[in-house]
């Protein structure tokens, strides 16, 4: 009976490691990899919305004012929004 009992502990251990392996990466890796991916985001999205900001239309009148306006609004969305994230806003 002790026999049995033992392989069916092990045979539950194997089934749990199948539902839950345990991770290949050192935890301290993913959390290096998480920080430096979102500060190449934050720093693509900075880049964006000074370009929003500089954005000229070429044409004038109403149409180019309004154009530019929503460049503005769209680089305040963006700038809001990361603000939110990285200081819990």
């Amino acid at each position: 009976m002790d026999d049995f009992m033992a392989n069916m502990r092990e045979y539950i251990m194997a089934s749990e490691n199948l539902n839950y392996p345990e991770p290949d990466v050192d935890p301290e890796i993913l959390v290096e990899a998480v920080q430096s991916s979102d500060t190449a985001l934050l720093e693509d999205l900075e880049h964006v919305i000074f370009k929003l900001r500089a954005f000229m239309e070429t044409s004038s009148g109403e149409f180019a004012l309004g154009v530019e306006m929503g460049m503005q609004r769209a680089a305040d969305m963006i700038e809001h929004t990361i603000r939110r994230h990285q200081h819990g806003e």
